[in-house]
């Protein structure tokens, strides 16, 4: 038998599985798409709900792909506290994250591609986010194993770069090292990529 508190959170249970499906399927509408040319029908097929339900939830479409690319930086988020301060393991979490999550990497590749110098969507949320990997930087600095003498944010934007690079262009990866990213051996170079990277940042 149902208890009162039971009724109370069937329906917020129930809002919230609705919504992870719609932001599911909108980050693959968004990935395909682009922020232009998705279509809010399409995510409604696809997540199995009414279109009328996402606009109740989300507004419009830039209200769904703002909470749709929040979703996806608050997975990463949620994971950056547990990664070890050894800059190789960080290095290589987050070069194994982008080739796994592929349709992050697309969604953020098209909203380069579309925006013409408009305000970044949700940009204060997002910029605290990379500066809690900037922090991560400086407690490795202030450790010794990276050379003090860095500037952190020109380190993180070196290291976002770096790995972002196979999973953005893969292509270019494949050409460069002669194997697939997805392989063994672009692993085996990649994790000497990281090795060679690492001796220039660390104390001599």
């Amino acid at each position: 038998m149902m208890t009162p508190t039971d009724a109370e959170t069937a329906p917020v249970k129930k809002e919230s599985c609705s919504q992870a499906a719609i932001l599911k399927a909108a980050i693959d509408e968004f990935a395909e798409r682009g922020v232009d040319g998705a279509r809010i029908e399409s995510v409604a097929r696809q997540a199995k709900f009414n279109k009328s339900l996402i606009y109740r939830y989300f507004n419009d479409k830039r209200g769904l792909f703002e909470a749709a690319l929040q979703s996806k930086l608050e997975e990463r988020n949620e994971s950056v506290e547990k990664i070890p301060v050894d800059i190789v393991e960080i290095l290589q979490f987050y070069f194994e994250e982008n080739l796994r999550d592929q349709n992050y990497v697309r969604v953020l590749l098209n909203e380069a591609q579309q925006n013409n110098g408009e305000p970044l969507i949700d940009e204060p949320w997002r910029r605290e986010y990379y500066q809690k990997h900037i922090d991560r930087l400086k407690n490795s600095q202030s450790e010794g194993a990276i050379t003090e003498g860095l500037d952190p944010t020109c380190l993180m934007t070196i290291l976002t770069a770096l790995v972002f690079f196979p999973a953005t262009l893969p292509q270019l990866a494949q050409l460069i090292s002669g194997h697939k990213v997805n392989s063994k051996e672009f692993e085996e170079h990649w994790t000497e990529c990281l090795l060679t990277m690492i001796k220039l940042i660390q104390p001599s």
